[in-house]
């Protein structure tokens, strides 16, 4: 069959004879001859792909006594352009015609413009891609880990050096090309040349616009954070060729590999086939948020992987007329981490981490504004969690050093420091009367500290609060705290697969509650707390990695409700003033948002399905007056709604890494948020 090329066609199929399209009357072959480097008629067999505004299509070579197959790419303008699309076609021709000639990169063979449309032809790589390999002959082993980057990180050093950034590496993008004499690939792993495919993203970066924010583009779990906020740099595709390869070690989502509440990647976990030290340390460094910390090249990764391997200077193309001529040149240094650091430097004079640009959104209302940052440790410490304390009027954080940070509201000032730990603290809860402090920490313990005497000038005076408790018997790292609104008892919430509920007076634990088939992640009281009808408002929600929700009656230790909610992990859960409204975000992207049941025997409701982040979600917050909320994401944006029609509010941007917690002050006017970049953002609305 014969596919028109028309985008509108009702029937696109056609015998394969046709000249013209028998719905649309659309001529079915496109011929070039003029400017193209082999003259060709190529006719589409079928579509193969659809992106923003291209459709690709597996086509063949009528002009060639083999007939060989290849690719066609019809483009189609934006038309919220800023410049000219036949100027922007031509460009990305010169580009992809000046990398055409490498032997691990598709051959472009024809370039042309018909009607309001162009056109772009490649040459087709046979074989399978490596996402294929993956389902068919299971998870790769460190030797086939190493062969891979050991191709391919040669490749990026090439496109790299001509001022491209690929932008979507993924295993689908990676074709293992068959040797000549092999028909098709066997059940063992050849070792033949692995080719990079699908350029249709990339982005020209030369040194004058390389830190200018562009457009998010790529696959959003093999994504570099900056890129995702619109500054993709060159090492942006070696995070994505690590993500690649973690996922070809383990066999399971990205999205599951990072666990949030640590800040960091778990990959090592989830390994069928042991790697090296090694290895394992050059896919961690490739696999850094911090830019400057990861590798400042492909050509410096592949040092780490193999000191023996010598690579060579690519040499630049002059594009003339379609031929492509070959100009020695010295190579120029490719950006680097001083570099990162020296244009950093340049654009932010303050010790402010730079804004990201808000991804997918409007700009934030003018009302929305971020009043203060709280930096003491910017870009070192991230700080996991963050609470108000109503009665000192100052916020506490929790970092990954084992310390609560308590700095004043008003001014910012660092006040009192807490040595919780000496490992990372991940949660963090005050009482809502600021009398009572917990903290829970990556070695299983709870401490519990009283703050009923301290004042702001206490604080600042350098008087400590007084440790009270330390309650142990989760034997794996405490993800969650929750201070019951009685103030009599403390839940907390483990990766050991349980629940605790510790009385608050004596230590004394209370009830273990379990159930949930993975690690419990994130845990919330009913704030409408209440004696006259314990079996509605007595309720403790748990949210676990198994995607499942659980109600428990909290006096009891009773299981009321056990509920399928999400399928991927929930990170984070919230319940509304009134007590009628639960929140979870999750793994797998989606923001849901429940009616909890006005009696013990029946379900939660599910009222609306979001998925407001290109990421997924990190934390979620419910205004004191219920009538807003607000979701955070490790695409490093938070975003404000209405409670009651689920209206977006605003965007708001200036944290540059994971933002971890959010919490709203006591009387509502202060939105704070924490973030794996060290900061702690104050917003109000005005």
């Amino acid at each position: 069959m014969t596919h028109c090329l028309n985008p509108d066609c009702p029937k696109p199929q056609n015998p394969d004879g046709n000249l013209f399209c028998q719905s649309c009357g659309t001529k079915l072959r496109l011929e070039s001859s003029e400017n193209s480097t082999f003259p060709g008629c190529y006719r589409a067999l079928k579509e193969i792909g659809v992106g923003g505004f291209t459709k690709t299509y597996l086509a063949v070579d009528e002009s060639q006594p083999r007939k060989p197959l290849c690719i066609i790419k019809q483009f189609r303008p934006s038309p919220t352009a800023s410049r000219p699309a036949t100027e922007l076609f031509r460009e990305e021709v010169d580009r992809l015609k000046a990398i055409g000639n490498h032997p691990q990169i598709p051959n472009l063979l024809a370039w042309f413009e018909q009607g309001d449309r162009q056109y772009l032809v490649q040459e087709y790589i046979p074989g399978t891609n490596l996402a294929t390999e993956l389902a068919e002959q299971g998870t790769f082993t460190e030797s086939q880990i190493r062969e891979l980057l050991e191709s391919v990180l040669p490749i990026l050093h090439f496109i790299h050096h001509h001022r491209l950034i690929h932008r979507d590496i993924k295993p689908e993008n990676i074709i293992r090309r068959p040797h000549p004499t092999q028909g098709t690939l066997t059940r063992k792993r050849q070792s033949t040349r692995l080719v990079l495919v699908d350029f249709g993203g990339s982005k020209y970066a030369p040194e004058a616009t390389l830190y200018q924010p562009g457009t998010t583009i790529g696959s959003a779990e093999y994504t570099a954070p900056e890129q995702l906020r619109g500054q993709a740099r060159f090492v942006s595709d070696l995070y994505s060729l690590g993500v690649t390869c973690i996922h070809l070690l383990t066999n399971m989502s990205p999205f599951d590999l990072w666990d949030s509440l640590e800040g960091r990647w778990i990959w090592r976990d989830y390994l069928l086939n042991p790697v090296s030290d090694e290895l394992a340390t050059i896919l961690d460094k490739m696999l850094i948020e911090s830019l400057s910390k990861r590798y400042a090249s492909a050509a410096v990764a592949l040092k780490a992987l193999n000191p023996k391997i010598q690579i060579k200077n690519p040499v630049k193309s002059a594009i003339s007329k379609g031929k492509v001529v070959m100009v020695s040149q010295s190579f120029p240094p490719i950006e680097n981490s001083s570099t990162i650091k020296q244009e950093s430097e340049k654009k932010s004079p303050s010790p402010e981490p730079p804004s990201p640009s808000p991804l997918n959104s409007p700009p934030a209302p003018v009302g929305w504004k971020c009043v203060q940052t709280i930096a003491e440790t910017a870009g070192k410490t991230p700080i996991n969690a963050i609470a108000f304390s109503a009665q000192s009027r100052t916020i506490a954080g929790g970092n990954d050093q084992g310390v609560v940070a308590l700095w004043d509201l008003e001014t910012g000032e660092l006040v009192q420091k807490i040595s919780a730990s000496d490992q990372g603290l991940l949660a963090i809860a005050i009482a809502s009367d600021g009398q009572i402090l917990a903290t829970g920490s990556m070695d299983g313990a709870v401490k519990i500290w009283s703050l009923w005497q301290l004042s702001p000038k206490d604080l600042r005076d350098g008087v400590p609060p007084i440790q009270t408790q330390t309650l142990t018997g989760h034997t794996s790292l405490v993800s969650s705290v929750a201070i019951c609104p009685d103030k009599q008892r403390v839940a907390t919430a483990s990766r050991d697969r349980t629940v605790k509920i510790w009385s608050l007076a004596t230590g004394q634990l209370q009830f273990t509650l379990t159930g949930h088939g993975d690690r419990v992640t994130c845990i919330a009281y009913n704030p409408k707390w209440a004696t006259s009808d314990p079996g509605r408002s007595h309720v403790l929600a748990s949210g676990s990695a198994d995607g499942s929700i659980h109600l428990w009656q909290a006096d009891t230790g009773e299981l009321l409700q056990d509920f399928p909610a999400h399928s991927g992990a929930i990170h984070a859960l919230a319940i509304g003033p009134d007590g009628k409204t639960l929140i979870s975000c999750s793994w797998d992207r989606t923001l849901k948002i429940w009616t909890l049941p006005t009696a013990t025997n029946k379900g939660p409701e599910l009222r609306e399905t979001l998925c407001p982040h290109v990421l997924p979600g990190s934390a979620v917050a419910i205004s004191p007056n219920g009538k807003t909320f607000a979701t955070a994401s490790h695409d490093t944006t938070i975003k404000l709604w209405t409670l009651d029609t689920i209206e977006p509010v605003a965007t708001l941007s200036g944290h540059s890494m994971t933002v971890s917690s959010l919490a709203y002050s006591p009387d509502g006017t202060t939105l704070a948020s924490a973030s794996h970049d060290g900061t702690i953002k104050l917003w109000r609305n005005f």
